[in-house]
């Protein structure tokens, strides 16, 4: 009782804390969402939503009903449009005017401010999750301090993106999914918590579709484990006690209930039952790659660093080749990627196939089989452009720039490295960043792994962090 009272009198001191160290730090700016970009998409949606009733990335008013957005998950839209009040005066068409009028700027401000609040209360979330394991007010402010003073996210705040709203997500999941195993009390709770936010997860990045997929092969794998070992009266091993069938399927059946209207939707729109309709084309993207010379990879692994001292040694080098990697050339690999006569994917489908996802994400596939150890050594080059995240931001102090590069670029680094450490001794911590690993691995070998996509893990890394800290401070403890 007394330490339920110093930690809510603590995590109330945490609360103001942030709220400070915000109005202090966090820069408001008038960005606006960019005409073709991904920020557009969400922002468009959210709005139309908003006053439409229709998820509609369509700028023009007379073409929202008969475009129905189906290229992005739709969650992050329809979580913004409950926040947003267009109103009767406010067109989208004036967002994207040369000259933006004053009261359009300024409901794209108020709009901003729920990315602000998604950060919020994804750092005192992980306060309490932290908290809650640990039992470490110290170690719980230090976990919600290096997630609160990220200069990405502050950044992305002024951003219609997904990746602070991914992360939380999957912080809460993962916590979950690590709980069922190990908890002593209330798996059931923590199976419901897991499925659900994997369901919501789903529909914000489709990518986590393939998790799922992934989840239900290890359950399988995990029935006919305890099965086996029963046959043959072993003890289960250290993560495998007793969950019963009917649990695992109450898990899936619950993830399905969330996504499957949204897979409807898009089948009686469209003709496929998918969470997004650019799973192809992010693919495709990613083979294009495939045309770069083995010789020059190396080159592209140095591009995308931030280490401009070493760039400047093979600078001549970097002059021949950089035009393949940097995506704001019209010759680059991502450029030319959705050209239908050069493209390397879309090249070889026939017309009717070349807007057709599935067939260009088949095509895709097919080709990544042809190439295997080029496939291999390029996704090695896009996990090193994973783990640079872009944190400088003049705006924001030096020394907080440090600290978020520490955070974001390690947890890329490390998390593998630390999955595999807790794999070989046996610790369950493994199951807690699984999905992380997930992640990592599949931005690495099926997307160009933009150094955001990256960003989901940053909070799951912080919270393993500070375990482990916990951990080295306990047998620090005994030792004495």
């Amino acid at each position: 009782m007394k330490f339920k009272k110093v930690a809510f009198s603590k995590f109330f001191l945490f609360v103001l804390f942030s709220f400070i160290f915000v109005e202090i730090f966090h820069v408001s700016n008038n960005k606006l969402p960019s005409r073709h970009g991904d920020d557009a998409v969400y922002f468009n949606s959210a709005f139309n939503i908003n006053k439409f009733k229709i998820s509609s990335s369509q700028i023009e008013e007379y073409r929202v009903e008969n475009h129905k957005n189906a290229i992005k998950p739709p969650l992050y839209s329809f979580f913004l449009a409950q926040f947003i009040n267009p109103g009767k005066n406010i067109k989208l068409e004036c967002v994207y005017k040369k000259i933006v009028p004053k009261n359009c700027l300024e409901f794209i401000q108020e709009a901003k401010k729920t990315n602000l609040y998604i950060h919020y209360f994804h750092v005192f979330l992980i306060y309490i999750i932290i908290l809650s394991i640990t039992k470490n007010n110290l170690l719980s402010f230090l976990g919600g301090f290096l997630l609160l003073s990220s200069t990405y996210f502050l950044k992305t705040t002024n951003l219609f993106l997904t990746e602070n709203f991914s992360s939380l997500l999957l912080l809460v999941h993962s916590f979950g999914f690590y709980m069922i195993f190990s908890a002593t009390k209330n798996r059931s709770i923590y199976l419901a918590i897991s499925s659900i936010t994997l369901g919501l997860l789903i529909l914000t990045k489709a990518i986590f579709l393939y998790w799922f997929y992934f989840l239900l092969i290890f359950f399988t794998v995990y029935i006919l484990k305890r099965k086996l070992f029963n046959f043959f009266k072993i003890n289960s091993n250290y993560f495998f006690y007793f969950l019963s069938g009917k649990k695992i399927i109450q898990f899936f059946l619950l993830i399905l209930i969330i996504i499957t209207p949204w897979q409807l939707r898009n089948f009686i729109d469209r003709g496929e039952f998918k969470i997004s309709l650019q799973g192809g084309n992010v693919i495709a993207e990613r083979v294009e790659y495939l045309k770069t010379q083995t010789e020059d990879i190396k080159y592209g692994m140095l591009f995308y660093t931030p280490f401009e001292n070493i760039k400047n040694i093979y600078k001549n080098e970097l002059k021949k080749t950089s035009y393949m990697f940097d995506e704001n050339s019209l010759n680059s690999h991502y450029s030319n990627s959705d050209n239908f006569e050069t493209g390397y994917v879309l090249s070889k489908l026939n017309w009717s196939e070349k807007n057709k996802s599935d067939k260009v994400f088949e095509k895709s596939i097919e080709i990544i089989k042809e190439n295997p150890i080029k496939h291999l050594y390029l996704s090695l080059m896009f996990y090193i452009r994973g783990v640079f995240l872009e944190t400088q931001n003049d705006e924001y102090p030096a020394y907080l720039q440090v600290i978020s590069s520490m955070v974001h670029w390690s947890s890329i680094l490390l998390l593998p490295i630390i999955f595999f450490y807790s794999l070989i001794t046996f610790d369950k911590r493994a199951l807690l960043i699984l999905p992380s690993m997930f992640v990592i691995v599949s931005y690495s070998l099926f997307t160009d792994f933009e150094p955001r996509y990256g960003s989901v893990v940053s909070s799951t890394y912080i919270l393993i962090l500070m375990m482990y800290i916990n951990s080295m401070l306990k047998n620090l403890r005994n030792e004495k």
